[in-house]
């Protein structure tokens, strides 16, 4: 399995990086790779709305986010990852989401059917569902079939992560591509006032 990984973190050296290092070490227990690739390292813009991608040809953005786009395509795995800062995902993980509907648009260049790991983290006892049911669906609309879902939050709080805690990560990453596909929903009702 040829995974990537975007980590849309600023951070490093985070917990994040901390979690992804273990997973990578289950996928190449496995025979695997994976690439892992630091948004903050690409210049990636914002999405305009201008609409010219619903045209095809993609995005009309000059800038990295189609190199990102092209190792993923090239890959058999995403690991998705996207912090949590004040009750919603972070704004350079929502700048990527923007940009995937780009892709959508023209055959060409709509990312084939990839697995995909959602990891979402922040530093909290527990996170509005909708955080995690919205990303889950934006990666869905990508064509990404996400079929591992883990929220990072109780494990962080004390700012430290448990050998045995890291172990469990290395077995995920072996096990990736064994997890069935998890169905998206989006229950308006309980997500508008």
């Amino acid at each position: 399995m040829k995974a990537v990984t975007l980590i849309t973190s600023p951070r490093k050296n985070g917990f994040t990086k901390t979690i992804v290092d273990r997973l990578t070490i289950g996928i190449k227990d496995n025979g695997g790779t994976n690439e892992v690739l630091f948004m903050d390292d690409y210049d990636i813009q914002h999405c305009t709305a201008c609409r010219a991608c619903e045209k095809g040809g993609g995005c009309v953005l000059d800038d990295d986010f189609n190199t990102i786009i092209d190792k993923i395509r090239e890959s058999d795995y995403f690991i998705f990852t996207a912090p949590v800062y004040y009750n919603d995902i972070a704004g350079y993980s929502k700048m990527f989401l923007d940009r995937l509907g780009s892709c959508n648009y023209d055959p060409e260049l709509t990312i084939p059917e990839t697995k995909a790991l959602l990891m979402i983290t922040h530093m909290s006892t527990n996170i509005n569902p909708f955080v995690i049911e919205n990303t889950h669906r934006c990666l869905a609309t990508g064509n990404f079939q996400v079929n591992k879902i883990l929220d990072i939050g109780n494990l962080i709080i004390d700012k430290k992560l448990e050998e045995f805690e890291l172990e469990d990560y290395e077995d995920i990453g072996y096990e990736l591509e064994e997890y069935e596909v998890i169905p998206y929903k989006l229950d308006l009702e309980s997500a508008t006032l």
